[in-house]
């Protein structure tokens, strides 16, 4: 059921992407006032077993196979909404990491096995069920009724989308461009498909999971599920025995119906859609069809499908977590005389006071040096004017962002095409104008950066010959290939935009929400609380340094002689850096003996919008983009 890319018309898959745009937004919205924070670890959890479920090829009619899905099943434990928002992550990640349904057939498929599959079955299981809870056998068999429909549904949707496409795109000839089977074979070729072996299979598996988990875990059963502490691993552990079974996935080898290469496609309607023959792969997958490129034995295959399972529903789970999470705001324990712990000071958590910053550098160089340092860091660290304005990315939540900038950071690291940089660069740039960042003062900084960390390895690289036969330039008897210019200039715009990301990052996000972003992340809390020690007394060092020269010159009579400034400036420096060390030393171990355990909970995490959801699979598409590009360049 998972529709490729080219066997849809551009309009039909443009038509698809309208209409779950605003699906998608009331999905998020209504996730985040619905779902719990402790239903989080099963719909994390549940996304990755439809993943699962969905790598359990089933031998069907005429040599073509079929799979279920599992999205009744995940709607009935959490709700609609969040199943809608489950299977769609889990669509995209088949499409960009393992090449299963199309990049631009995405809302098709979202559309078909999220949205129809999902509501159809759920509302059938409410309609039977009624205002029971759901905890009797008539919901169990409910359930496998509701699955059943909710997938012949979907295949239903599939066949429409793919029957429409000869009478709305065909040449002269009256050839398809595209899909070449009209209604009157798709249709009852994904319906009875699906009526016969998807759907029976859709409703065991779902009578199966439901039964188990009423034995196993009965508080899930419950219309508003509120799990154990723990059950969520619990159920990871039993997802993995599951996963050790898919390779049994590939006894079904037949191509699902819908999704045949081109050479299978010629052979069945005797021409080839010019649509699909002319269509190129917007990416390379990095496991394509679940497996290593290339493998052809037996074991490398089943080895393939093995690690495309763990590593898809890893993922899947993972970013679901991270997206849909709900995170309440648990309110400060109120600190006793003998334990104050659980908080920071306040000189640690609230922002920076504004600092006064000299536009004149006149005076002697050691002071002009100390006020220039001063400025940089009051305007790059300690100020935050650009974060609290109202901007592009300002608007993104600050875990959403962490974790897009890091999948951005990736796929700048992956990428060996200077095309990809180049489009990634003026993403940066436009973000950054979009974001009200100083655009002058960025790229100064971004290219001084560059210049001050990239020239030392860019410029050997420019003068080496790639290979003998490489076109070589002579300049004024210096001799440089066009190769090694190529590399070093591909070696110089990759660090450029990494710079340029980890700015961006960091100036339109709040210190404390972006040391907050990590620790929502899992990163433990000495670390996330050295980060924040060091990220001020690097703003109080400076500004003490910069005190005890304006001191030591308003009392000095006379001029500094350089020796006499560089001694200053040295010994200075090392008392200072010192004297914080021990500082930040002594105050960690006086908040270890009053107990200090955890992160300040002080402010609350602003919910996941529909903006930070585009920004994640935006970020997504980029490194998917970089690894599949980068891979035919090479």
């Amino acid at each position: 059921m998972h529709i490729p890319d080219a066997y849809l018309s551009p309009a039909t898959e443009a038509v698809a992407f309208v209409v779950m745009a605003p699906i998608w937004m009331v999905a998020v919205r209504k996730t985040s006032h619905s779902l719990s924070s402790r239903q989080t670890p099963l719909l994390s959890v549940g996304a990755a077993f439809c993943f699962a479920v969905q790598m359990f090829n089933i031998p069907a009619i005429g040599g073509t196979s079929a799979h279920a899905l599992g999205a009744t099943l995940l709607a009935i434990l959490v709700g609609p909404w969040a199943a809608l928002m489950g299977i769609s992550l889990e669509l995209a990640i088949q499409a960009l990491l393992f090449g299963d349904g199309g990049i631009l057939s995405l809302g098709a498929n979202c559309f078909d096995m999220g949205f129809v599959a999902v509501f159809v079955g759920y509302g059938l299981y409410r309609l039977l069920v009624g205002s029971r809870s759901g905890s009797g056998m008539r919901s169990i068999v409910a359930a496998g009724v509701a699955a059943y429909v909710g997938t012949v549904s979907a295949s239903f949707s599939a066949g429409l989308l793919l029957g429409i496409q000869p009478a709305i795109a065909h040449d002269q000839a009256g050839h398809a461009l595209y899909c070449p089977f009209g209604l009157s074979v798709a249709i009852p070729a994904m319906v009875i498909t699906h009526m016969l072996v998807a759907g029976p299979a859709e409703a065991i598996i779902t009578v199966a999971a439901l039964a188990y988990l009423r034995r196993t875990y009965p508080e899930l059963i419950a219309d508003h599920a509120k799990p154990h502490l723990g059950t969520g691993l619990r159920l990871a552990r039993g997802l993995a025995w599951v996963l050790v079974l898919t390779p049994l996935g590939l006894i079904a080898n037949g191509s699902a119906w819908g999704e045949w290469e081109l050479t299978e496609l010629r052979r069945m309607v005797g021409y080839a859609p010019a649509g699909i023959m002319q269509a190129k792969p917007i990416i390379r997958p990095l496991l394509p069809d679940y497996g290593f490129a290339g493998s052809t034995g037996g074991f490398l295959v089943g080895l393939g499908y093995l690690v495309s399972a763990f590593i898809g529903c890893a993922l899947v789970a993972g970013f679901t977590r991270t997206l849909l999470h709900r995170r309440t705001v648990e309110p400060m324990e109120q600190s006793s005389p003998g334990a104050p712990g659980g908080s920071l000071p306040d000189w640690m958590v609230l922002p920076n006071p504004p600092c006064t910053v000299s536009s004149s550098h006149g005076g002697p160089w050691l002071e002009r040096a100390l006020l220039r340092m001063r400025e940089k860091v009051a305007s790059s660290i300690a100020s935050e004017t650009v974060a609290r304005q109202a901007g592009l990315l300002q608007s993104v939540q600050p875990t959403a962002k962490t974790v897009g900038f890091l999948i951005l950071l990736l796929s700048v690291a992956v990428s060996r095409s200077f095309l990809v940089l180049v489009l990634l660069a003026l993403a940066i740039l436009v973000s950054s104008a979009a974001s009200r960042v100083p655009i002058a003062d960025f790229v100064q900084r971004v290219g001084a950066t560059t210049a001050f960390f990239g020239l030392i390895v860019a410029v050997p690289v420019a003068f080496q010959t790639v290979s003998p036969g490489s076109t070589i330039w002579s300049v004024f008897g210096i001799t440089v290939s066009v190769g090694g210019v190529h590399s070093a200039a591909l070696i110089l715009l990759r660090l450029a935009c990494g710079i340029g990301l980890a700015i961006l990052w960091n100036l339109t996000t709040p210190w404390r929400r972006l040391i907050r972003s990590f620790h929502s992340l899992g990163v433990p809390n000495l670390v996330l609380t050295t980060a924040t020690l060091t990220y001020r007394y690097l703003f109080v060092t400076v500004e003490t340094l910069a005190d005890m020269v304006e001191a030591r010159t308003s009392r000095q009579a006379g001029g500094l002689s350089k020796r006499e400034a560089r001694l200053y400036a040295g010994t200075g420096s090392a008392v200072l850096f010192s004297k914080s060390l021990a500082f930040s030393e002594e105050l960690h171990l006086a908040m270890q003996s009053r107990s200090f355990d955890s992160f300040p909970k002080s402010e609350p995490s602003r919910r996941l919008s529909g903006v930070d959801f585009v920004f994640l699979l935006a970020a997504i598409a980029a490194l998917a983009i970089s690894y599949g590009v980068s891979g035919h360049v090479a």
